[in-house]
């Protein structure tokens, strides 16, 4: 996330084969801030999905991108997607249940003392 990271993210040609690999695999893509609009959704990766990003970057992803959504963190399928560095807490929670299941996150987010708002769509 964040910019220049998301922009450099935009103009890796390593990382969009990385992206693109992942999602033809069906495995997890997982951005924050700037970067769902620049990294992914840029090259197509959001297509039909609800996704979020930084405010500012809404608009980038809406409407050939993205079903954009206001969610703090929502959850698409095996990608998810995230606002901006106020929500890490709870981006960090939803990569942890996609990878090792609801049990695991509820162990980490409990001492963690995170209160979800509305981190599913």
């Amino acid at each position: 996330g964040g910019v220049p990271g998301a922009t450099n993210l935009k103009e890796s040609e390593v990382l969009e084969s990385i992206v693109k690999k992942q999602a033809s695999d069906g495995r997890l893509n997982a951005v924050i801030c700037a970067s769902p609009a620049e990294a992914l959704g840029s090259r197509g990766l959001l297509k039909g999905l609800k996704a979020t990003c930084y405010p500012s970057f809404m608009e980038q992803l809406a409407p050939a991108c993205a079903t954009t959504v206001e969610s703090r963190v929502p959850q698409d399928g095996k990608v998810v997607t995230s606002r901006g560095p106020c929500t890490t807490m709870e981006f960090a929670v939803a990569l942890v249940e996609q990878l090792y299941g609801k049990e695991r996150a509820d162990e980490v987010s409990g001492p963690l003392v995170v209160t979800f708002i509305d981190n599913v769509v």
